[in-house]
């Protein structure tokens, strides 16, 4: 038989062996597990409690260093001459002057900031009625800054015996003194009674008879013969008095666009002619196109 047959003949390996570890260790004996954390017994409650106190005495101490800390930079801000108040700044003012805030807030030169009760001064300067708002603040190291709004005075209100300044929404925020500005025009009609019943009526009828002014302000015949009166009778009416010479528009209920578009032709056309009326009626309710002169 030839090598090549016999090597036919001959069973061929599929792979090569692989032989296993030995296992040493005797027999009965398992491999060691791995290692585990042995458990510990609870805590008893004294240990507890100690640790507990150990940790508030810890928190105690650190609170206790803080305090410390936060009295002793209380005591140096209000005792340094580092924050003494020094200037006042004031933003918003038209009227209000530095040395009138300082003197109605109470402030004094080289007191200190810290020591000054900001609230307390708003509360102060909010007692002048001009003033409508204000914000005190602190601006380190010596500066106190002071934002205030002030009210502006449209008019003079007469209510009964009384004069009064109001605002261009109509309030009226103080009694007329003799510092006061003068060159307004004068709203008449409202008494006493009426502003005690129904101050929102008598303040809504104030706005808009200053509404009504500056609409006639727009009109040319207002450079020459400016609004002197407002008179709101109590049925609504509503009557101008203009000019030097007290010229009555009466324009009687709303809506007045129209109404003064012909008083400004009347007073123009008369004015042109050289002539003054006493009394233009623009109220016919029912003939509102309509227009009565009565002359001087």
């Amino acid at each position: 038989m030839t090598r090549a047959a016999e090597n036919r003949k001959k069973p061929r390996a599929h792979g090569a062996a692989i032989s296993a570890p030995p296992e040493e260790f005797a027999s009965g004996e398992s491999p060691i597990p791995a290692a585990v954390a042995p458990v510990q017994p609870p805590r008893s409650f004294g240990a507890r409690l100690l640790a507990a106190l150990k940790l508030g005495a810890g928190l105690f101490v650190v609170i206790g260093a803080a305090v410390a800390v936060a009295v002793g930079v209380h005591r140096y801000a209000l005792s340094t001459p580092r924050f003494s108040l020094r200037q006042v700044e004031l933003v918003g003012a038209k009227r209000l002057t530095v040395a009138q805030v300082e003197r109605l807030a109470g402030l004094e030169k080289g007191k200190n900031l810290f020591a000054l009760d900001a609230e307390a001064a708003e509360r102060k300067i909010l007692e002048d009625p001009w003033v409508a708002s204000v914000r005190v603040t602190r601006q380190l190291p010596g500066t106190l800054k002071v934002e205030l709004s002030e009210r502006d005075a449209a008019a003079v209100a007469a209510v009964g015996d009384r004069l009064y300044l109001v605002t261009s929404q109509g309030e009226p925020f103080k009694s007329l003194e003799a510092a006061d500005p003068v060159d307004l025009p004068v709203l008449t009609g409202i008494t006493p009674e009426l502003l005690a019943r129904d101050r929102a009526r008598a303040l809504e009828r104030f706005k808009a008879a200053l509404e009504l002014v500056g609409d006639f302000g727009k009109l040319p015949s207002s450079r020459i013969q400016p609004i002197e009166e407002v008179h709101l009778a109590p049925s609504g009416d509503v009557s101008l008095i203009v000019g030097k010479d007290g010229i009555t528009l009466e324009l009687g209920q709303p809506p007045f666009a129209r109404k003064l578009s012909m008083a400004e032709t009347v007073l123009s056309e008369l004015r042109r002619k050289g002539k003054a009326p006493g009394i233009v009626f623009l109220d016919n309710q029912a003939h509102p196109e309509r227009v009565v002169v009565r002359m001087r």
